[in-house]
């Protein structure tokens, strides 16, 4: 499964509460925080079995290291995914994510509602996804009984069922990879 991987740099025009600002945003989304430097910060969620469930992409394994240069923050935002399909259907979620970011820090602007809106079209992007893979198991159901029938192979429906998603999978996600987003 592919990976978003993507660089960001901000300009901080103050610095004074800059650390704790960078907690407060990052850990309301549940992110662990380990400081591994005094200018360097990395935020994470680790990867589990149960991301292929959660419809919210910034609950997905993923890490944020962010490392500071005087007034500048080089940002490194790294999203293995939930191994169905690739995070980079979502970029448009984790750039704003990441402009919010700034905005909170150099406008002290309120980012929950933007941050809501974008999570909630991934949301919707998320269950066209799952949908379409379930109308590709369901073909494979029906084309796998209907030779069944004709065969007498036993097994030939679970085959056929199990060929279809991951063919449907795969031709998504390359169908994504293509276009940078879930197709409607």
């Amino acid at each position: 499964m592919d990976f978003y991987r993507k660089s960001f740099e901000l300009i901080v025009e103050n610095q004074y509460d800059l650390e704790e600002k960078l907690t407060q945003y990052f850990e309301l989304y549940n992110f662990k925080i380990n400081r591994e430097s005094s200018n360097t910060y990395t935020f994470f969620k680790k990867l589990s079995l149960l991301d292929g469930w959660k419809m919210n992409p910034l609950d997905w394994g993923s890490r944020i290291t962010i490392i500071q240069d005087s007034d500048t923050l080089v940002i490194t935002y790294y999203v293995s995914g939930n191994s169905q399909i690739t995070p980079i259907a979502f970029e448009k979620l984790f750039s704003e994510f990441i402009n919010n970011l700034n905005l909170f820090i150099n406008g002290n602007q309120n980012f929950t509602q933007s941050n809501a809106l974008e999570i909630a079209l991934a949301r919707q992007k998320l269950a066209k996804y799952y949908l379409k893979i379930l109308l590709g198991i369901t073909f494979g159901f029906i084309i796998g009984f209907i030779i069944e029938n004709l065969t007498s192979f036993q097994y030939l429906k679970t085959i056929c069922v199990f060929l279809s998603f991951y063919g449907t999978i795969k031709l998504l996600n390359h169908n994504i990879i293509i276009n940078k987003t879930v197709s409607d």
